[in-house]
């Protein structure tokens, strides 16, 4: 098998020996090489650093808008300031600058009156926007006024001011012994801010003529003046000797109210001329009673009564009746429109008479239009009422004193004053002048 392999391939050779290019120059086949496909590009770095930055920045943005409690209005919550140990109307200010609404209440307390001792929510807490925040304001310690009718008038001061009180007496006639105490304001019993002033009424009493008849001017002036009676001398004709009292009015022995004027008729040694002497002068008739005392004035310090939770216009009735004044400020809060939310100075404190105690009054929790006041000072009742009402406000009218004359029967003050806004349809108190 073999053998016939070989034979059947021999010529086979032969052929591919005898194969011959005969025409042209040898071809050459020349192989292209294909050089390689580059690398893929690297990636960038620099597109995602930024992407991951800008993710970083909004996150950080995003926070800071959810948490901050800036004022900004749009904020659901808020973070309650920390105002302990500030004064009352500096805590109400930042309370308010926050959106909350400020609540005053008042307790007695070691720390100077008018201090924010506690608040509630405390300082950090995260609540709602226009949420109320009750401050605990320190309150003047006060003292119960003892009772002092009755006593001498050295007795009753050494007692009130024992207490810690101020006292002012004032001189009424009475038919009891002079220096006798009989009565007193505020009444015994009531509990008043340490350091107020007791007015105390005390009886000028009955005393009892001198008889000063024969005694000569200077004498009996100066007996009369002992005896808390005031000395009238006039000078008549008579024979006694120049300077001596001939006769006096109301007579000797007669019991009157201190302070009465007594005549002292007083000779000046001489006889009238022609006839007899005339006889003496009729007695003057006696003097009209002393008028009453005045009325004690009023006290120089008031305590502030507590007007939050009422309606604007009534608050400010209470305060003027106090012999304060109003101011009014609207606020955002979620009690009833126009109800006081809170006042400042704070209530049971001891202010001057006159005093501006600013008013908090209630927006409401749907604040609806608001209207810019006029201004109707110097104007007369009728006049500033009609241009409130076609503004469209409601008026209410107070009595307030003045001592201008100018000032008599026209419009002294309103609140809320004129140019500021208040809700439309809301109360605007006016206050005319009286002497």
């Amino acid at each position: 098998m073999t053998s016939r392999m070989r034979r059947r391939r021999a010529p086979m050779r032969r052929r591919e020996a005898e194969t011959v290019v005969e025409q042209g120059a040898p071809v050459v086949e020349e192989e292209e090489v294909v050089p390689p496909p580059p690398p893929p590009p690297r990636p960038l770095l620099w597109p995602w650093l930024l992407l991951l930055l800008l993710l970083v920045i909004g996150g950080l943005v995003a926070l800071w808008l959810l948490t901050r409690d800036d004022g900004n209005k749009s904020a659901s919550t808020v973070v309650v300031p920390n105002v302990v140990r500030l004064r009352q109307q500096e805590a109400v200010a930042r309370v308010n600058r926050k959106g909350l609404v400020a609540r005053i209440s008042t307790r007695p307390s070691p720390t100077p009156a008018g201090i924010v001792v506690a608040e509630d929510p405390g300082p950090g807490s995260h609540v709602t926007r226009r949420s109320v925040v009750t401050l605990t304001v320190s309150a003047a310690q006060t003292v119960a006024v003892p009772s002092v009718v009755g006593m001498r008038t050295a007795q009753a001061i050494r007692t009130l001011q024992a207490k810690g009180f101020q006292i002012q007496t004032a001189n009424v006639v009475s038919k009891k012994p002079p220096g006798t105490v009989l009565g007193q304001s505020p009444a015994a019993g009531t509990r008043v801010a340490r350091g107020s002033t007791v007015i105390v009424r005390v009886s000028r009493g009955l005393v009892t003529v001198p008889n000063v008849v024969g005694q000569s001017r200077d004498d009996a002036v100066q007996t009369v003046r002992g005896a808390g009676l005031v000395p009238k001398a006039f000078a008549v004709p008579s024979t006694q000797p120049k300077g001596t009292v001939v006769a006096q009015t109301p007579p000797a022995g007669k019991r009157v109210p201190g302070g009465t004027p007594v005549r002292l008729n007083v000779s000046n040694g001489q006889r009238s001329s022609g006839g007899p002497p005339p006889p003496p002068p009729p007695p003057p008739p006696p003097p009209p009673p002393p008028p009453p005392p005045p009325p004690p004035p009023p006290p120089a310090s008031v305590s502030v009564p507590d007007v939050t939770s009422l309606p604007q216009a009534a608050a400010q009735s209470r305060l003027n009746a106090a012999g304060l004044k109003a101011g009014v400020v609207y606020v955002p809060s979620d009690e009833t429109q126009g109800t006081v939310v809170s006042q400042s100075p704070q209530a049971n404190t001891t202010q001057k008479r006159g005093t501006r105690i600013q008013l908090n009054v209630s927006l409401g929790p749907t604040p609806g239009e608001q209207r810019a006041v006029p201004d109707v000072l110097g104007q007369d009742p009728a006049a500033a009422r009609a241009r409130l009402q076609a503004a469209g406000f409601k008026v209410q009218l107070l009595v307030q004193q003045v001592t201008a004359r100018s000032e008599v029967g026209k419009i002294v003050d309103e609140q809320p004053g004129g140019g500021k806004q208040a809700p439309a349809g809301s109360t605007v108190v006016i206050y005319v002048g009286r002497a």
